[in-house]
């Protein structure tokens, strides 16, 4: 059996045939076992055509039987086969385009609002720190305790949530801004490395900025700057002010490489640092101790030799609580209390 050629059709309804593509196509219509094959061939056809929105509903095999009746009654003349299949063709485009519109705006409106409303998520747990690479090329890393979220439909919209501290780097588009989303900020970029910590239960949103520029704002108070390359910017959650101070933004966001450097910072900040890093609770007998500046380079060493460490250079010393367990064997966070000396 011969294959309805789906172009040769095309062509005879816009009356482009000869008279041995007439010969042809009467031949297709002549032979019963190619019907179904020649409905699918006028369904794939008649929306090219102006409806009559007037016209009553039928179907592919009426107007196959109408063409095959005509085919067979008269002689090939381009124009007037031309007119009479694309008046049948227009009869039926109405009826039956209104359907198939609404079908497929349902198809598309239902696949649009499951992809807007739909979200991947990146988890980084307690005491890890986790890599990741987003749909459009950008990467990054996630620190302990840190969520990411993103769109489904990511390749439209360079948009993330994040709730904890993670370090990007941006795959440029011009047209196609990357934006973070904290509770308190949006950062906005084209194509840079920075950092972001947002930790929910922290009074500061900070922002370091690597390479490139950001754009960091609060449309709720009308925040609106652009932060400069090793620079870190510092957001009250609680009072919505900020400021910004120059720093190494490589050393800062070494925590991605398995460092942790510290230069001339409180032990305040020291120790927020070590007990997400370790995913262990560090308690102050004094807050006169918090105060104390360090100044160290960790890679690699265990929780237990980074405190004994730093017990060696400053007035303090530690005690490591005998971790508790509850009725099912799950142990509690480890806790370490640091006492002045």
């Amino acid at each position: 059996m011969e294959n309805i050629d789906y172009r040769l059709l095309k062509n005879f309804t816009e009356g482009k045939y000869s008279f041995r593509d007439f010969k042809r196509i009467s031949s297709w219509f002549e032979d019963s076992s190619m019907r179904n094959e020649l409905e699918s061939a006028i369904g794939q056809h008649w929306n090219e055509f102006p409806g009559d929105r007037e016209e009553s509903k039928k179907d592919l095999s009426i107007i196959y039987d109408q063409l095959r009746e005509q085919i067979r009654r008269e002689q090939p003349s381009p124009v007037s086969l031309q007119k009479r299949m694309i008046r049948i063709y227009s009869k039926i485009a109405a009826v039956l385009m209104l359907p198939l519109l609404i079908l497929t705006m349902i198809i598309l409106l239902h696949k649009n609002n499951i992809e807007e409303s739909s979200w991947a998520e990146i988890y980084a747990p307690p005491g890890t720190r986790t890599q990741f690479q987003l749909p459009d090329g950008s990467k990054g890393w996630l620190n302990s305790e840190t969520k990411l979220k993103y769109p489904l439909n990511f390749k439209y919209n360079r948009h993330v949530n994040l709730v904890g501290e993670a370090y990007f780097e941006v795959t440029k588009n011009k047209n196609l801004p990357f934006t973070v989303t904290t509770s308190n900020l949006d950062i906005k970029v084209l194509g840079t490395t920075f950092s972001v910590s947002a930790l929910s239960d922290e009074p500061t949103t900070d922002v370091v900025l690597e390479e490139g520029s950001v754009e960091i704002g609060n449309p709720g108070i009308g925040l609106k700057t652009v932060l400069k390359p090793d620079h870190k910017l510092v957001f009250d959650n609680q009072n919505h002010e900020y400021q910004t101070t120059s720093l190494n933004a490589r050393q800062y966001n070494a925590w991605k490489d398995g460092m942790l450097i510290f230069r001339n910072e409180s032990l305040g900040e020291v120790f927020k640092r070590l007990s997400r890093w370790y995913n262990v609770k560090i308690t102050f007998t004094e807050d006169q101790i918090k105060r104390y500046k360090y100044r160290a380079t960790f890679k690699n060493e265990t929780v237990e030799e980074v405190i004994r460490l730093i017990a060696m250079t400053l007035p303090i010393e530690y005690k490591i609580q005998k971790r508790a367990y509850d009725d099912q064997g799950v142990y509690a966070v480890r806790e370490i209390v640091i006492m002045k000396k």
